[in-house]
């Protein structure tokens, strides 16, 4: 990775380039980032065992200082401190729900974080799930979220000198307001000599989105898939260009089906997306050669399980379990973090990493037909876009027979076009609903500004 980065590395010492010699945070940066161009390549029986490995320090160390996490509670899975533990011990133990964090408050978090793993901060969930949560971190778990950012950076070999260009709902600043960074971030700004970053929040107007877009012409963009998606739509119908665009990026949302294929209609280029989650970290990251999600396995142990609890095989979908193996602050141990995903097998590429074969949602992006049987509705854009002047569409699932389709339109519909959206979305969704259009002026959008095109609320 350093050689491939030599002209754009950072040295603290002046007058000396090259070889670049980096400062403390830079050195210990790429000395961890080394490991991780080792330990993709291990085995998954290797990864797995270094993981349990991992674990015996972090359970002893809860056993210790977290009152949630006493002995008592890995007694029912035989888990002693200082003892190996096994696969099939650990996962006899209990899930851990969002609400379960919830209502626990303090028993969740250690009484004594080792001082050495940096200051505590505070992570605020979004609460899309409808329950809100709080997370404690340290300084190290900050730093290693660095890292695997640096991963992905290598994986897909990108031109750190150019542009990015960052459309977020995270950032503090008022919407329309667009703001400039020297780099990319703390991620690399410590490390390389990168391009400016330029930023705006999501909940801008699309149009004045895409007229900031085009006057600074960026060379990558990342942004929530839901926003990434209109901004296609508004450039394709404009006609509007982005000459030095080299690559799109999401995260925050699942990715529909269809917007890899219209992003690169639209601009000329790939989607990447990025797989994590603001409680626990980086997640996963998609393969550069086969687009699979690699788990990231240094930085969470990841089960993905079927409804009576037992481990996924290749193809089958479960649910995402979640433990943390840095967090010596607030340790989630087998955490059920809301999403379902496909596993899968061992990857072309030759990395030992777990796969994920695809991220599906939540289980409340899950359709549920009058018979019981539940699905994730797909409704591509290029179909609907084709029946009526639609801008975006939400559908929310308000009984067994009721579909609520929230519209944003260009221009007013016509009975006919109503009509057959009506006729193409009982398609779609596989039964013959009740559907009620209801009109939108603005962009649709959660409180955290993410956007999910289905919502049930059985």
């Amino acid at each position: 990775m350093i050689n491939n980065y030599a002209p754009d590395l950072k040295s603290a010492v002046q007058g000396i380039s090259w070889p670049a010699i980096p400062g403390p945070e830079a050195a210990s940066s790429a000395a961890v980032l080394y490991q991780l161009q080792q330990s993709q390549w291990w085995s998954p029986e290797e990864i797995l065992a270094i993981q349990l490995k991992q674990l015996e320090s972090l359970v002893s160390h809860a056993i210790r200082t977290i009152p949630y996490f006493s002995q008592t509670y890995f007694d029912q899975a035989n888990i002693k401190p200082g003892i190996a533990i096994t696969l099939d011990q650990w996962q006899a133990l209990p899930l851990l729900e969002r609400i379960h964090i919830q209502s626990s408050g303090s028993a969740l978090t250690s009484k004594h974080p080792p001082q050495y793993h940096g200051a505590l901060s505070k992570i605020h969930t979004s609460g899309s799930t409808g329950t809100a949560i709080s997370i404690d971190i340290t300084g190290i778990n900050r730093f290693l979220w660095h890292i695997f950012s640096l991963r992905d950076h290598y994986w897909f070999q990108r031109e750190l000198g150019g542009k990015l260009a960052a459309i977020r709902a995270e950032f503090t600043t008022e919407p329309g307001i667009a703001s400039t960074s020297t780099s990319w971030g703390p991620a690399t700004g410590h490390l390389f000599n990168t391009g400016p970053c330029v930023m705006m929040h999501a909940k801008t107007a699309i149009d004045k989105q895409a007229a900031w877009l085009v006057q600074e012409n960026p060379d990558y963009l990342l942004s929530l898939p839901g926003n990434l998606a209109a901004l296609a739509r508004w450039f394709r119908d404009q006609n509007l260009k982005l000459p030095k665009l080299r690559e799109v990026r999401s995260y925050g949302e699942t990715v529909t089906e269809d917007l890899h294929a219209f992003c690169h209609s639209v601009w000329g280029v790939g989607l990447t997306d990025i797989y994590s989650a603001q409680e626990v970290g980086y997640i996963a990251l998609q393969c550069p050669e086969t687009g699979q999600y690699h788990i990231q396995s240094e930085n969470v142990l990841v089960e993905i399980l079927d409804d009576d609890g037992r481990t996924c095989t290749e193809n089958e979908v479960g649910r995402v379990v979640i433990t943390t193996l840095q967090n010596y602050a607030m340790p989630l141990f087998r955490y059920v973090i809301g999403d379902y995903a496909q596993a899968g097998g061992l990857c072309s590429c030759g990395r030992g990493l777990p796969v994920i074969r695809k991220i599906l949602g939540r289980r409340r992006n899950m359709i549920t037909l009058p018979d019981g049987s539940r699905h994730w509705p797909s409704f591509p854009a290029d179909d609907w876009a084709d029946i009526a002047p639609i801008k975006q569409i939400q559908l929310i699932q308000k009984s067994h027979e009721l579909i609520e389709a929230k519209l944003v339109t260009e221009s007013t519909l016509t009975e006919e076009q109503k009509r057959r959206l009506y006729q193409y979305l009982q398609t779609r969704l596989g039964h013959t609903f009740h559907i009620n259009f209801s009109f939108q002026e603005n962009t649709i959008r959660s409180i955290s500004g993410k956007f999910e095109d289905f919502i049930s609320e059985l």
